[in-house]
């Protein structure tokens, strides 16, 4: 049996005759129309990549060599007892990295905080909103005492202060940055200048604008440490990147490759080029939803895996209920499976930059740079980060991109699972929502958010009403005709008054649209939803409206579907609403929240 393959009697088939083919397939429709899609970004992605599209390919410039990465757990308690415990739970679920977040930096004993944790093996990391000359030192003094010796020491000390500024309104001080930096300065691989991205993707940017601000904002700490009269070398040896993780798979992976490609040429600026930046990649906020949490542990996989897949040195999982409440044992522990799994089960540690190579997520990787670039120029151009933040250019930015992010999730566009599609209707929980910051800073601060808020306010109001008053907005299902039509959108239907917490009472079939009116309209449901094929609206659905009118004047009547030519007449004969997929349910949902929750 030849086992050999050779493919020399096949012609090769070049881009542009895919290109043809695709067209000659889609009979006379326009290409760039139907497959082409731009990102948020603004540039466009094609329905396919060929050689062609790498000709000139260096995988020495985009790829890292590196293998592996640490598993990190954030601890946050209340006591340095209840941190350690967590801590030493998780070291035996097999974390690696440890990252205490304190909203007090000072005053821990770390005695306490450390038992049965080893520096030298144990990456152990802090995080404050504020830098702390107080806890670096009672860290470094503990250390001292345990003999542990300085250039075996790993980890990082995490006090993002143009992130508080920009979020909190809080003046950063460069100063104390500066002694802390400083002060670590003996231990070269514990590191003092962490530049977080979360800001950006919590308040809806999109990926070019998260690299460019926060190359922007890695630009102005080495000018303000320059004049605290730190030098180049001394500044970029202590800095950590540490990145947030959004939804987008492809974009993730491409996201963490052409930072490392921009960093080297804004370092290269300052003529200094270090072997390598540690870059931390760990979940957002505004990639994870409140109503059916659980199917966070999904994007926490996909989201762990575009990290890894994209370099990242260092991961952290955040638990699947971090956005809203303080974990449990449990939720930390799954989230850290998810890496341990991929890991030990799927070897995911194996390999060095698995994505170099591919068509797609080099050119990804290459627009995304460009678009940065552009971007980075154009904020360069008005003062850099601070000047712009302080102008409010940042801001307006991102508020355009979330505005338009939350136009299309409120039209269900842009899907999240288990919120404004497919939601779990038995969920009757309400979320403590995020409050307005009392803002002394004089300038608009970035909102930290979920990007489900506008749906998940709107079904906290109907939980609301319902505990109050024992009511719940019910939806009668009227369906007759064609069967798959009124199948499809009466499915249609109950998933789209689901998402605001509204009852769906069932699917209720007749064949006798008289009979169907008189029923719906002497049924307990606040709203009646017709449900069949346009042709059947044409023929029935006057008949409808004006039978279920004579009974009963107040029930909210809405058809599913919108037939262009039937609408005036549906609307004189009594429909409300009409909704289909173009609708932004949060806006007709509103509406009739407002009419029926008094």
């Amino acid at each position: 049996m030849k086992t050999d393959l050779v493919f020399t009697e096949f012609e090769p088939v070049s881009k542009e005759q895919w290109r043809q083919k695709a067209i000659q397939d889609l009979k006379g429709a326009d290409f760039e129309k139907k497959l082409v899609w731009k990102t948020d970004d603004g540039f466009p992605i094609q329905p396919f990549y060929t050689s062609e599209d790498i000709t000139d390919f260096d995988p020495a410039y985009f790829s890292s060599t590196k293998k592996g990465w640490i598993n990190y757990v954030e601890i946050k308690a209340d006591s340095d007892i209840e941190c350690n415990r967590i801590a030493q739970q998780m070291k035996q679920f097999g974390a690696q990295g440890f990252l205490f977040k304190f909203d007090d930096p000072n005053y821990h004993n770390f005695e306490t905080l450390l038992n049965g944790l080893d520096p030298l093996s144990d990456h152990i990391s802090f995080s404050t909103t504020q830098p702390s000359a107080v806890l670096i030192s009672d860290y470094l003094v503990h250390l001292n005492r345990s003999y542990i010796r300085a250039h075996k020491l790993d980890g990082f000390y995490e006090s993002d202060i143009l992130e508080s500024w920009s979020v909190n309104g809080i003046k950063p001080n460069f100063h104390e940055l500066a002694n802390l930096l400083k002060r670590s300065k003996p231990y070269p691989n514990f590191r003092c200048l962490v530049v977080r991205s979360h800001s950006f993707v919590n308040a809806g940017c999109t990926t070019t604008q998260e690299l460019a601000f926060t190359l922007h904002k890695v630009s102005d700490y080495i000018e303000a440490l320059l004049a605290e009269r730190l030098t180049t070398t001394e500044i970029i040896d202590e800095l950590v990147l540490h990145m947030a993780i959004g939804g987008d798979y492809f974009f993730e992976i491409a996201k963490l490759r052409a930072l490392r490609i921009l960093l080297d040429d804004i370092l290269e600026f300052y003529q200094c080029k270090p072997q390598s930046i540690p870059i931390i990649s760990s979940g957002s906020m505004w990639s994870k939803t409140f109503y059916d949490p659980n199917v966070n542990l999904l994007r926490n996989t996909s989201e762990a895996m575009s990290a890894i897949l994209g370099g990242c040195d260092a991961l952290m999982i955040n638990p699947h209920d971090a956005t809203y409440q303080q974990p449990t044992d449990f939720s930390r522990r799954v989230s850290l499976n998810i890496a341990n799994v991929l890991k030990e089960e799927s070897y995911f540690d194996k390999v060095a930059d698995p994505a170099s190579g591919s068509y797609y997520i080099e050119n990804l990787t290459r627009s995304l740079v460009s678009s940065t670039l552009s971007l980075f120029r154009e904020i360069e151009a008005k003062g850099g980060y601070i000047t712009a933040f302080k102008n409010n250019i940042i801001q307006s930015k991102i508020k355009e991109q979330r505005e338009k992010k939350e136009k299309e999730i409120g039209s269900r566009k842009r899907v999240f699972v288990g919120t404004n599609k497919y939601p779990e209707t038995s969920d009757e929980h309400t979320v403590s929502l995020e409050a307005i910051r009392n803002n002394t800073a004089n300038i608009d601060l970035l909102p930290q958010q979920r990007a489900t808020r506008i749906f998940e306010e709107m079904r906290n109001r109907t939980i609301n009403y319902f505990k109050h008053t024992g009511n719940i907005p019910e939806v009668y299902l009227a369906c007759f005709g064609n069967l798959a039509m009124r199948k499809a959108r009466s499915t249609f239907a109950s998933d789209f008054f689901a998402t605001a917490g509204f009852e769906i009472l069932g699917e209720y079939f007749n064949r006798d649209i008289i009979q169907l009116a008189n029923n719906a309209a002497n049924s307990n449901a606040d709203i009646v939803v017709l449900c069949s094929s346009d042709d059947d609206y044409a023929n029935d659905a006057v008949q409808f409206a004006e039978s279920l009118r004579s009974i009963n004047e107040n029930k909210i009547l809405v058809l599913a579907g919108y037939p262009e030519t039937l609408i005036d007449s549906l609307k004189a004969a009594g429909f409300d609403e009409f909704i289909h997929i173009r609708s932004n349910a949060v806006e007709v949902l509103t509406a009739m929240q407002n009419k029926l929750l008094v």
